[in-house]
Formats: C-alpha cells, sequence, structure tokens
C-alpha cells in the first residue's frame, strides 16, 4: 500500500467524513470544525493518502507558550494499525519544529490504550493525569467573594501558582479548548491582562469561555491551593457566564481538591493524559 501524507484541501472533507461522522457514536466535532481549521493560517491540518485516496488526518496548531498542540487524529478503521498515525505524527512534529515550537503535546483519554501505545511509539511521555468535573443539575449559581487579579499582582499569583500541589501534579500547565500551555511568565502576564485569574485565600483559578464547534463552555482552567479555599473559590466563579452549553473544571489526579468538589457535588465527567516530547533540537 502506497501512503504519503501532505496538507490537507477542501476537496478532502468528503472523503473523510465518511467514516468520521460515525466516531464516538455519532458525535465526532470534526465535521463541525474542518472547514474553520482548514481556514486557519496559525496551523495546519495533514491527510494521509493510501492509494490516493484520502483515509486519516491530523490537525497541528501553536498555543500561547510556544507549544505545538496535536489534535484531531482520526484512521480510517480498516486502515488502523499499518503506520498511518505515525505518518501523520512524523509529519506534524516535522512542520512544527520548523516554526520553532519548543515542545510537542497532546491528549488521550485515560482509557484508549490503543492511542496511548500510539503516541509512544512516537516518543512521547505522560507528564500529567487529569479529570474534568462537572457541577451537577441546573446552572449553579456562583457565591462571589473572589478577587479578581490584576496585573500589577503578577508576582503574588506566581508564587501562589508555583507553591499549589496542583501545578506540581499537573506538570504546570492550564487547560483551555482541551489543550494545555505551560503558565509561563509570559502567559501568566496576558491572562492577567485579560482579567482571567482569580484568588480566594491561597487558591488561585483561571477562568476562560471556550468552545469548539457548536458547544460553548465555561471553564476553570487551573484550580490549585487549599482544598477548603479551591472549593470555595470555584462555587464562587462557576455559574458566572450564560450561554453557554457545560461547564468544566480541570484538576490534576491526585490533587486533594478533587474531595473538596465531590462534596459539593461535582461528578467527573472524564480523565485524561497528557503526553509530551522535545523536539530534536530542543
Amino acid at each position: 500500500m502506497e501512503a504519503k501524507v501532505r496538507s490537507a484541501r477542501a476537496a478532502d472533507k468528503a472523503p473523510l467524513m465518511s467514516f468520521i461522522k460515525d466516531v464516538w457514536g455519532g458525535h465526532d466535532y470534526i465535521p463541525s470544525v474542518w472547514d474553520r481549521w482548514l481556514r486557519d493560517r496559525q496551523g495546519r491540518v495533514f491527510v494521509v493518502e493510501a492509494g490516493g485516496v484520502p483515509v486519516g488526518m491530523s490537525r497541528v496548531r501553536f498555543l500561547e507558550d510556544g507549544s505545538a498542540w496535536f489534535e484531531g487524529a482520526r484512521v480510517h478503521p480498516a486502515l488502523r494499525g499499518r503506520g498511518l498515525a505515525s505518518m501523520l505524527g512524523e509529519r506534524s512534529m516535522e512542520f512544527a519544529e520548523a516554526r520553532g515550537a519548543r515542545v510537542f503535546r497532546l491528549t488521550s483519554g485515560s482509557r484508549n490504550r490503543a492511542a496511548h501505545r500510539q503516541i509512544r511509539r512516537m516518543k512521547f511521555s505522560e507528564s500529567a493525569r487529569f479529570s474534568v468535573y462537572e457541577p451537577a443539575g441546573r446552572r449553579p449559581r456562583p457565591t462571589g467573594g473572589a478577587a479578581r487579579m490584576p496585573s500589577r499582582k503578577q508576582r503574588t499569583v506566581t508564587r501562589l501558582l508555583r507553591q499549589s500541589r496542583e501545578f506540581r501534579l499537573g506538570s504546570g500547565v492550564f487547560w483551555h479548548n482541551f489543550a494545555a500551555a505551560s503558565l509561563t511568565k509570559e502567559v501568566v502576564s496576558n491572562l492577567l491582562s485579560k482579567g482571567a485569574v482569580w484568588r480566594m485565600g491561597e487558591a488561585v483559578a483561571v477562568t476562560r469561555i471556550g468552545g469548539e464547534g457548536e458547544g460553548t463552555w465555561e471553564e476553570i482552567c487551573y484550580l490549585g491551593g487549599g482544598v477548603c479555599d479551591s472549593t470555595r473559590l470555584a462555587k464562587a466563579l462557576l455559574g458566572r457566564a450564560k450561554n453557554v452549553t457545560e461547564r468544566f473544571v480541570f484538576v490534576p489526579q491526585g490533587s486533594p481538591v478533587i474531595s473538596g468538589l465531590r462534596r459539593e457535588g461535582y461528578a467527573r465527567n472524564f480523565a485524561m493524559i497528557l503526553f509530551e516530547r522535545r523536539p530534536a533540537n530542543g
């Protein structure tokens, strides 16, 4: 079987969606984002052909910490296990490295062992595990009392982040649109300028509004500090946004904050593993 990887074209949509539409019981998000991804000049969608027919795809984009994020990897079910996903991954890494990415990252559901084997074959290593929690029932009522941190408080925010167990357990990242970026000095400064950083006691949180396809969600992208303060901070923040379809709290596995969220009725939606690899010249 002759296979090759190339940049995606508009004409690839129909053959790819013919099998992607059935992924995850027909709930795959790729059909709703394909057109936007193809227009995005800040990233690149790659397609793998077999016998001249598009049979797989993946996307790479660049995050605010200078990392490359790999997502949307799909291969036709009948052609899995033939190295096509590795071909897509290698091409994505070449593209990202040529554009100066300092680290490559991706995520996978914690139960997707077949994907984990493939990811490790590409020499990615697990860096952290996360759980995503949601409040039960209707839109929560924020309790208030959280202090929005101004830009002049960057030193305080950096201290709170770096002394928290969650920062260490979570490999120092925050999540937005299910992509993880490092909380570098520059990233923290940018988040502060957007009014996205909050404090209560010794707890600190980052909030954003995310979305993919037709869905939008309210995110607590980072939550860390003492259990009581972090739980109170989550209650103070979640529910402020209107007209969102879901609400998520990202917490590294092993964090004691999880017990506080559970006591407040939060339930785990799913768990995922963060993988990363450094480029050859990094």
